[in-house]
């Protein structure tokens, strides 16, 4: 029986966690894996219209690289950080002490909080449709 031929030309193909991941080249994942139990920042306080709303940004959001959500306005597309010690509800222990969070707009200006992984993967911890988990002024 004949051998199949190599082909010389292919390189190898790298190890996925051998090989540098540029997070900044891809879109974004979203988990609500972390996102906060308690009311009124948790998923289940959310109403109806905030959960269609959540997931058409998030379906926008994917459509895009987190280089270019980095050059959206803070108010549509992109996103702005806040202060850790200006959230009035606590922050969930599996959120690294040095992630900083970051607020995207999700029903209107109604913001969703979480933090940005190095893979590119956005963990949501909360939803503040009422502006009430941190300053806004």
């Amino acid at each position: 029986m004949k051998k199949p031929k190599q082909n010389q030309d292919k390189p190898a193909k790298a190890n996925p966690s051998e090989k540098e991941y540029d997070s900044e080249a891809n879109p974004p994942r979203f988990s609500l894996r972390y996102v906060v139990k308690n009311p009124p920042f948790n998923f289940d306080s959310l109403e109806k219209e905030h959960k269609v709303d959540l997931a058409n940004k998030l379906y926008r959001l994917s459509q895009l690289t987190w280089a270019q959500i980095r050059l959206q306005n803070k108010h549509k597309l992109g996103c702005e950080e806040i202060k850790r010690d200006s959230l009035k509800f606590n922050v969930p222990d599996s959120v690294p002490e040095d992630a900083n969070i970051l607020a995207f707009r999700f029903s209107g200006l109604a913001p969703m909080l979480g933090y940005r992984s190095a893979f590119g993967t956005f963990y949501i911890i909360a939803f503040d449709p009422k502006f009430e988990a941190y300053d806004h002024s």
